[in-house]
Order: C-alpha cells, then structure tokens, then sequence
C-alpha cells in the first residue's frame, strides 16, 4: 500500500506543490475579501480533486497493465485511490483550517461556529464527491470522467442547499449531510473494491 501511495505521489508532486503555493498565495489575500472560511472548503476540494486524476494517469501511462502482474491484491489498487483522496482532502482542510485561523485572528473576527459550519461543509462536500468520482473515474474514459468532476461538486453543494431548506438549523443541516457524506464515501469504497476488483477493471 506504501507503494502505491508512493507511485501517485511521484506523479502528482510537481502539480501539488504548484497549487499549495498558489493557494497560499491567492488564499490569504482573498481571505480579507471574504470570509476567511470559505478557503476551507477550496483547499479541501482542490487537493482531493488532483488525487482523483491519478486514476487517468495511469490508464494513459499502462501502468494498469504492470499492476496486474504484481504480487498484490486487485482491491488494494481501488484501496489506495480511495485512502490517497482522503490523505490529500485532509491535508487541504488542514491548510485552509491553519490560513483561515491566521486570516480570521488577523482581522479580529474569529468566529467558532462559523468555523465549524464551514468545516463540515469541506469534508462533507469532499466525501461526497469522491464517493461520486472516484468509482466514476475508474469506469469511465478520461473524457467523460472529467464530466464526473465538473458535476459531482455542485450536486454536492445543491444537497447542501436543499438540506438548509428543509432543515432550518444550519449546524444540523451541516451534521446531517456530513453523516449522510461519511455513509455514502464508505459504501462507495466497499462496493468499489468488492465490484472493480473481482471484475478487472484495475
């Protein structure tokens, strides 16, 4: 597993550490623009994103080909996509938690519930999409994978505004949908590795 995680690191480190400085750079200067909460849910969405590309990767680079021939389970390919967007995700919300702290403490406008609605919203959206685009990803074609990704985030924040609309309490509606994302990711995971692995297509 050390491995794998390793393999799609290599291939991601040049655009990871690009978009980490970006973000950074871009992410403190809009964060006196805007609340400085909403680069939470952008790091947390951005990283888990470029995770979800190393599964076209390797499909255009063959290397689906080589995996099939070593010494490891087909489930622990699907396993390390799954625990390299969350590794990525949670190193996001983790940056955005630590510049939107800075940012808030700076303009004197810490705000504790705040930080906790626009929390939940990051990982809830991140769970949701990635139990939407990683299976997706390994299904279909680069193309119409990137389909996956253009909608699998604004039908995310789409249930988020039904569940404000039903649910009138903000921290409920978020609780709500941060369970509902966490069930969704899990079974997407298991269901991923049981179906794709036992049928070939990693």
């Amino acid at each position: 597993m050390k491995g794998l995680l390793l393999k799609d690191y290599y291939l991601i480190r040049s655009v990871l550490w690009i978009v980490l400085a970006v973000f950074v750079a871009v992410g403190a200067a809009m964060a006196f623009l805007t609340t400085p909460w909403a680069l939470t849910v952008v790091a947390t969405v951005i990283l888990g994103m470029i995770s979800v590309t190393t599964i076209q990767m390797d499909k255009a680079s063959g290397w689906r080909k080589v995996a099939a021939v070593l010494p490891l389970p087909r489930a622990a390919v699907v396993d390390s996509k799954y625990l390299l967007y969350l590794l990525l995700s949670g190193a996001g919300f983790l940056l955005g938690v630590l510049v939107c702290c800075a940012a808030a403490l700076g303009k004197n406008a810490f705000d504790g519930e705040t930080m906790g609605i626009f929390s939940c919203i990051s990982l809830a959206l991140a769970l949701l999409s990635g139990s939407v685009t990683i299976p997706l990803n390994f299904l279909w074609t680069e193309e119409k994978s990137m389909l996956s990704l253009i909608l699998a985030y604004p039908l995310s924040a789409a249930l988020f505004a039904g569940s404000a609309l039903l649910l009138p309490d903000k921290r409920v509606a978020c609780a709500a949908v941060a369970a509902l994302s966490l069930l969704l990711f899990a079974a997407s995971w298991l269901l991923a590795r049981r179906r794709m692995a036992h049928t070939g297509i990693v």
